[in-house]
């Protein structure tokens, strides 16, 4: 199109040319003076004897060659195909030939089409380009253009999770400051509870040195239990936290991430420039490098939306106008966490369960887990310790850590039956016979001895005559006090 366009320009010079007297011998010297390559000779012959100057269209008209399938009987089903499928994203144009030839070659209509799958392709382009065959309309949402929030009033939170190497997964929490666009990061190896998410979001006001007045959210299940017609009704833990750091609450729309575009575009960002290049990491490393990149982005990055630096931005204008911080339960890692224990004697941390002494089933107990050790305590001062473990490595999954003090210790009452067994029936064989009792029948040791017992309490029987019967299982390997019954 571009060398018609520049065509129609050299053939209108030409024309302007004769109509100023120039010969048309002379053209070529005169369009080279002009710093106009000239056509050859037959050419500027050509357009030298014409009226008026052709347009590019015209000029490219003589260059078309006829539509193989303009054929009025391929046409009307082509020009219908397209039109009933215009919406149909799975709709192809080898589907359309095919039907083609069902419709016209198969029922002897046509002896063959009059071109292939390509020329059909650059048929359809054409009738599409010409308008012959109505567009799809599109459905796009319409946008607002959102002013910044004024300084201190808002912040945005949101969770991600990104899988690594070795089928690992690191979840994270973001939070940014919506103004200044200041950003907060904290990682870990399981998704973020209620209690998990207070206490990072208090740890990022410690961090940022002041509350602000909104906190925007998503409808995770972690914070809000149900929403119905924008009647939203928080989780107990969240409910309480924002009481007590007198924080209001927007709650987007549900399965609508537009509606908080900063921090998804966020979430997305951590995943491009910090896990992309490091995937063959660790979750540990890439955990515990999450501040340091933070601390990169927010003090040397130029954001692109304010063209500023985060943090001295932040510095500057929003500083100044936030609330001073509140004491808070969730102020570190170290708070005591209450739990209630249940019959198998431990509790859940993270992917494992713990023991803790039998004792304090069904009793509400406290734990704390600091420097890789889980504490639980049995009130909430975390004054009586009652059990300690070291954590388990993140690898360590699903897996139960039974303090030797906390399990089931075995009955020993079979002694005492034992005891009395040797002390009234005290035969050569006796003692011999107990042992094989109590080996052949570990776990029902206590019920034969007792049985035993209380058989020859009940016969009575002579001390030569018992042994010749015990001596008499012990040869033939009769431990049981059926077969003892038997002999």
């Amino acid at each position: 199109m571009a060398t018609m366009q520049k065509l129609a320009i050299v053939v209108k010079k030409i024309i302007e040319l004769k109509k100023q007297g120039i010969a048309q011998s002379d053209i070529a010297v005169v369009l080279t003076n002009m710093n106009i390559k000239p056509p050859s000779a037959p050419t500027i012959r050509k357009y030298y004897n014409m009226d008026d100057a052709p347009s590019a269209a015209q000029l490219t008209s003589a260059f078309e060659k006829p539509k193989a399938f303009e054929d009025p009987q391929c046409k009307e089903i082509i020009l219908t195909t397209l039109a009933v499928n215009k919406d149909n994203v799975k709709f192809t144009i080898s589907s359309l030939y095919d039907l083609l030839e069902e419709e016209l070659v198969d029922t002897g209509v046509m002896n063959a089409l009059p071109g292939n799958e390509q020329t059909l392709r650059n048929y359809c382009t054409y009738l599409r380009k010409t308008g012959q065959v109505p567009e799809k309309e599109t459905q796009a949402r319409l946008y607002n253009f959102v002013e910044d929030p004024p300084p201190g009033k808002q912040i945005q939170l949101d969770y991600g999770v990104q899988r690594i190497d070795g089928g690992e997964q690191v979840y994270f929490i973001c939070i940014r400051v919506r103004r200044s666009r200041v950003l907060f990061v904290q990682g870990q190896d399981h998704r973020f509870n209620a209690v998990e998410t207070c206490r990072s979001l208090y740890l990022f006001f410690i961090f940022i040195g002041g509350r602000f007045e909104e906190l925007v959210i998503d409808q995770d299940s972690a914070l809000v239990s149900s929403e119905f017609l924008g009647e939203v009704v928080e989780t107990q833990v969240f409910k309480e936290f924002l009481r007590e750091q007198e924080l209001k609450l927007f709650v987007c729309r549900k399965a609508d991430p537009e509606s908080k575009g900063s921090v998804e575009n966020l979430v997305g960002f951590v995943k491009k420039n910090y896990f992309s290049s490091r995937l063959d990491r660790s979750s540990q490393k890439l955990i515990a490098g999450l501040g340091s990149w933070c601390k990169r982005k927010n003090t040397r990055r130029l954001n692109c939306a304010t063209h500023r630096i985060p943090m001295e931005h932040f510095e500057q204008e929003e500083k100044a106008t936030l609330r001073p911080n509140l004491p808070s339960s969730y102020g570190g890692s170290t708070t005591l966490m209450p739990v209630e224990g249940d019959k198998t004697r431990t509790i859940r941390y993270k992917t494992n369960r713990y023991s803790f002494p039998p004792e304090y089933r069904f009793k509400t107990i406290y734990y704390r887990a600091a420097g890789g050790v889980l504490s639980i305590y049995s009130n909430e001062d975390g004054t009586k310790l009652i059990r300690q473990h070291d954590i388990a490595p993140s690898h360590v999954k699903n897996t139960q850590f039974m303090h030797p003090q906390d399990l089931r210790k075995p009955s020993e009452k079979w002694k005492e039956l034992r005891q009395s067994l040797l002390r009234r029936y005290h035969c050569p064989s006796m003692i011999h016979f107990i042992n094989g009792v109590c080996k052949e029948n570990d776990r029902y040791k206590g019920e034969q001895l007792r049985a035993i017992l209380k058989y020859l309490d009940g016969k009575k029987p002579e001390m030569e005559f018992l042994e010749t019967v015990v001596a008499r299982c012990c040869s033939t390997y009769s431990y049981k006090v059926t077969q003892l019954l038997a002999v």
